[in-house]
């Protein structure tokens, strides 16, 4: 008799202990719901998972995985509400839609009731159906009578377009042949009297500015680039002003360069390319050896064009 009293006691005591060890938001309603179950493609759906709260300090963490097979998922978020009473619910948001014709199912998803810095144990939404389908027929509509073959002024505009592109044509080569007289009345000079002297000067300055760190890094290389193909431009007959770099690095090839000042020029002018095309922000010691590069460059064509003189 003891002993069947004992293990009563001992029961009785475990229930007390699990009624009050079972978290607090067990006791709240939570609720999740679907607003369609229909949709055609590309619709999007809204699933609500919300739970009804005394205070501020519960809340819902919905885990929703990257991808759901047959689903898109378009926007997640959670936030708290209060409706007109003053009664509080935490409600977690997620939008999404699809994009395969069929009856899909939505899984459940795993969530916890956070109180403070505790949280429940994992639980699971309810899972649904999902029907996807395209554009019914209009099964209602009036039958329509069948009408007799319509005639139908067409006319050929093939000739006309063709006229138009011939006459596009010859107005495109006309400025063409203008704009390279005008290119060839222009031409710098062969000599190089003066074109130094500017380079240098020019270097100079951007020497100083890279000091003074009064440029930035695009407009630096921009300007170093723009001192060497003006002297080469204005010391021989070939202009690399709307040149690329690789066809920069051609024509220096042509000249009597060392294979060293080549390579130090090819390493400027991508350094000047990552800086302008790719955002790269160059270091003031770049800044530096890349002017020193190109420096090289001139000082030896320079050196060059007085040895044939």
């Amino acid at each position: 008799m003891k002993i069947q009293y004992r293990l009563y006691l001992l029961r009785s005591l475990s229930v007390c202990f699990l009624l009050l060890a079972a978290p607090v938001v067990f006791s709240q309603a939570i609720h999740n719901s679907v607003n369609k179950k229909d949709i055609l493609i590309g619709q999007q759906i809204s699933f609500r998972l919300s739970i009804d709260v005394p205070t501020a300090d519960y809340r819902i963490t919905l885990d929703v995985p990257d991808s759901i097979p047959h689903f898109e998922i378009l926007q997640k978020s959670g936030s708290l509400m209060k409706d007109k009473k003053g009664n509080l619910a935490w409600e977690q948001k997620i939008v999404f839609t699809s994009f395969d014709s069929g009856t899909w199912r939505f899984p459940s998803l795993n969530y916890r009731v956070n109180h403070l810095n505790t949280a429940s144990q994992p639980l699971l939404t309810d899972t649904f159906s999902i029907n996807v389908g395209y554009m019914p027929l209009d099964a209602g509509g009036k039958p329509r009578d069948i009408k007799t073959i319509m005639d139908v002024s067409y006319f050929d505009w093939f000739w006309v377009w063709i006229g138009a592109g011939a006459l596009l044509l010859i107005i495109l080569l006309i400025l063409l042949i203008r704009y390279l007289r005008k290119r060839k009345a222009t031409a710098p000079p062969k000599s190089s009297i003066g074109a130094y002297d500017e380079a240098m000067k020019r270097l100079a300055e951007l020497k100083k500015a890279n000091t003074e760190g009064s440029l930035t890094s695009k407009e630096y290389h921009t300007a170093l680039a723009d001192v060497l193909k003006t002297y080469y431009t204005k010391s021989l007959r070939g202009n690399l002003l709307n040149k690329t770099s690789s066809e920069i690095l051609a024509g220096l090839r042509t000249h009597e360069l060392r294979a060293e000042t080549q390579a130090h020029a090819a390493e400027a002018l991508q350094t000047g390319d990552a800086v302008k095309f790719a955002k790269y922000l160059s270091t003031y010691t770049e800044n530096e050896a890349a002017l020193n590069y190109l420096k090289n460059v001139i000082d030896e064509i320079e050196s060059s064009l007085s040895t044939k003189q």
